[in-house]
């Protein structure tokens, strides 16, 4: 079977558990339209990613962030074909060994937008960049983007992470976006002096 069926039927698996986990405590939460973000709840997923940016930007672990009495947590990195499904696979890559590759790791956020699955469940989708320098001779920084969807839980001590999914672009869309990124920030400002030059 083609390796990447394998790999697809895993995020399913796993995130049909999510689904069927939820299945028991969704309410009817209408008040709440479509497009429609709570104003307590968009403050509390930015504390969340705010913290997040923290403990990437001082190079420390994020495993805080993670719901530790969930069965399954799931977490889907675009730099690996195969998701990361179950403590320990999670532990694994999050380990501190991990750290001496990396020589600088720098992350943001932005267009966060958050809704109740339930009354203790949390979904967050969200732009987010990264800059990342490895460990070695003759290694750059680099850069990348891409959005994020993840469903949080509700805990005594706040939010806690349990489905963490990176959602590149498309490869056209992605070269787009690089694209209207190298403009200048300067460029409107001239583009509107150049319109004023040619009607006088």
């Amino acid at each position: 079977m083609n390796p990447f069926e394998l790999n697809r039927r895993d995020v399913m698996t796993g995130s049909l558990g999510v689904l069927a986990g939820l299945a028991g405590t969704m309410t009817d939460l209408g008040a709440q339209e479509p497009g429609e973000t709570d104003p307590k709840l968009f403050e509390e997923m930015t504390a969340v990613l705010d913290r997040t940016a923290e403990l990437f930007n001082t190079q420390q672990s994020v495993m805080e962030l993670w719901d530790q009495d969930d069965t399954l947590p799931l977490y889907v990195a675009e730099e690996l074909r195969k998701p990361i499904i179950g403590w320990d696979e999670l532990r694994a890559y999050m380990h501190p060994a991990r750290k001496r590759m990396l020589d600088t790791f720098r992350w943001g956020y932005s267009n966060l937008t958050a809704r109740y699955l339930g009354p203790d469940i949390a979904l967050a989708l969200f732009d987010h960049w990264f800059e990342i320098l490895i460990v070695g001779e003759n290694q750059v920084p680099r850069a990348g983007f891409d959005r994020v969807l993840a469903i949080y839980r509700k805990r005594p001590e706040g939010w806690k992470q349990i489905l963490y999914a990176q959602c590149p672009y498309g490869p056209y869309d992605y070269v787009q976006a690089l694209r209207e990124r190298a403009v200048s920030p300067d460029f409107e400002e001239f583009r509107r002096k150049t319109k004023q030059a040619e009607s006088e």
